[in-house]
């Protein structure tokens, strides 16, 4: 278990790097490109494995490098690379019947940008589940094993098809219609385009929208017989005025009706809801008064 606490890879690779010297000496910029950034581990359901995302700074590019998925024993034994594409591979996550390892990744597929991939256990190649033009920024399994719930943002129409290439055309005046116009990372937010939970069905590779709502989704957390979804909505009239969030929750198939848990005075947050185990209560986080929110 060594090398899945990155705190210890940096220890142990300045020891490779003083033995291969033959003696202590200062850590330089130039060692950084040999550091290795071990994190996100995963346990499989049997106890057995976990899949963890290593990743290496790219030094002649001066950029984040690609990353990649290993496993590794519980005992430490066994440690592989089981990803190898150009592209970063992220979000490791076992299926609770232990059968399949899914990832994210924008790897060369039939769809562009970064989609789902599923990884059987038993041998072959990775594939391709989603084909998505948004932007997937989560997934969660059911506990049957048998559907993903996806957080999928609606896509950009003016970006270009490939990330780090400029539009084939030039883009259009950047028309600020929000209170809240711009977010870290996101860059400009417009009106008119959400995130929302999807629905993946492994046998039948079906993609489907879980609710028909016009508000932002996410979080969502199955309920352990997979038959629900809760998830976590800002449904306020002014939502960047108003940034509080509810507790929802809606049965686990397509264009189903959400019941609202909590009242629109509700001072929810971002956090993920969790189900008791025998599905009666749902355990979310509340903030305390907007005067506080500061």
């Amino acid at each position: 278990m060594k090398r899945i606490l990155s705190g210890l890879v940096i220890v142990f690779a300045l020891a490779g790097i003083a033995s291969a010297q033959g003696g202590k000496r200062p850590l330089s910029l130039d060692d950084l490109g040999k550091i290795k950034d071990v994190r996100d581990p995963q346990c499989a359901p049997d106890g057995k494995t976990v899949a963890f995302v290593v990743s290496q700074i790219d030094v002649k590019e001066d950029k984040a490098g690609s990353a990649h998925i290993w496993t590794i024993g519980i005992d430490g034994q066994n440690e592989r690379q089981i990803t190898w594409s150009a592209d970063s591979e992220t979000s490791p996550r076992f299926s609770p019947d232990g059968k399949y390892l899914a990832f994210t990744s924008s790897r060369p597929g039939k769809a562009k940008g970064s989609q789902m991939w599923l990884l059987d256990r038993n041998g072959g190649e990775a594939f391709q589940l989603t084909e998505s033009e948004g932007r997937l920024q989560g997934y969660e399994w059911s506990p049957d094993s048998k559907k993903l719930a996806l957080t999928i943002a609606d896509a950009d129409p003016d970006a270009p098809e490939t990330p780090g290439q400029t539009p084939r055309k030039a883009p259009k005046p950047i028309v600020i219609d929000r209170y809240k116009y711009k977010q870290d990372v996101q860059g400009y937010l417009l009106s008119g385009r959400h995130t929302y939970i999807y629905l993946f069905d492994i046998a039948t590779r079906s993609l489907d929208r879980l609710t028909n709502g016009t508000a932002d989704e996410f979080s969502p957390a199955w309920s352990p017989d997979s038959a629900h979804i809760a998830f976590m909505s800002n449904r306020n009239k002014d939502p960047d005025r108003e940034p509080t969030t509810q507790l929802f929750i809606v049965d686990a198939r397509k264009e189903s009706t959400e019941k609202a848990l909590t009242p629109n005075a509700s001072r929810g947050g971002r956090g993920k809801p969790e189900f008791s185990p025998d599905g009666k209560w749902i355990a979310f986080l509340e903030g305390d008064d907007k005067k506080y929110g500061a």
